[in-house]
């Protein structure tokens, strides 16, 4: 997985459209922002542990309806606010926001055993949101499997990606999260080109066998 041009092809993206990106994820933003403020020492683990939790599902909730955005800017597809979220929200909204949930409780229950299972099933299941997406016909169970299968090998690839983000969120830290209005929609643009960039591998491999 080439990561330097899937990074740049995500900051072509958001130059071009970098206010609608900023708006549409402007949850995780302010939730970024909002984590980089607080003092983690002044919580409790087990209040620690419930914010995190609750903030995890808050945003996952958000997730695939910001992603749908995103990838159709990636795409160079035409987005529309009101057909691309209003109306897939009508649609398919609860769908979205069960399979996510899941997918956190799945994550959190593998994080109560160690921090390793729990890193390794969140980077199985990081695919979900643009499985579900591109794919109208799959239950949740399925998105969750065909994600864990679409990683397979290619969990090292995005643990690479999120490291060359280190550096921003440490600066994020000591400058009040003000990094995170730009470096938030860098992330999650960069997250759905490697998404993109799987499925093609994926065609081409297909391809071949054929």
């Amino acid at each position: 997985m080439d990561r330097k041009y899937i990074k740049k092809f995500a900051r072509g993206t958001l130059k071009q459209n970098f206010l609608v990106i900023v708006l549409i994820t402007s949850i995780p933003i302010l939730i970024n922002i909002h984590s980089a403020l607080q003092e983690i020492d002044d919580l409790s683990l087990l209040k620690f542990f419930l914010v995190s939790l609750f903030i995890g599902i808050l945003v996952s909730s958000f997730h695939p309806f910001i992603d749908i955005g995103i990838l159709k800017f990636n795409r160079n597809e035409p987005f529309s606010f009101q057909k691309d979220i209003i109306e897939i929200f009508k649609t398919h909204g609860k769908r979205y926001i069960l399979t996510m949930w899941l997918r956190e409780i799945s994550i959190l229950f593998w994080s109560l055993f160690l921090i390793i299972p729990g890193i390794y099933k969140s980077y199985s299941y990081t695919l979900v949101t643009y499985i579900l997406i591109d794919n109208d016909d799959l239950s949740y169970k399925e998105a969750l499997s065909k994600s864990e299968e679409l990683m397979e090998g290619f969990k090292m690839d995005w643990f690479i990606m999120d490291l060359s983000f280190l550096l921003w969120d440490i600066l994020a830290l000591f400058t009040f999260g003000i990094p995170y209005i730009w470096l938030t929609p860098y992330k999650w643009t960069t997250y759905a080109k490697f998404y993109d960039e799987r499925m093609k591998l994926l065609s081409n491999v297909k391809v071949s066998i054929a």
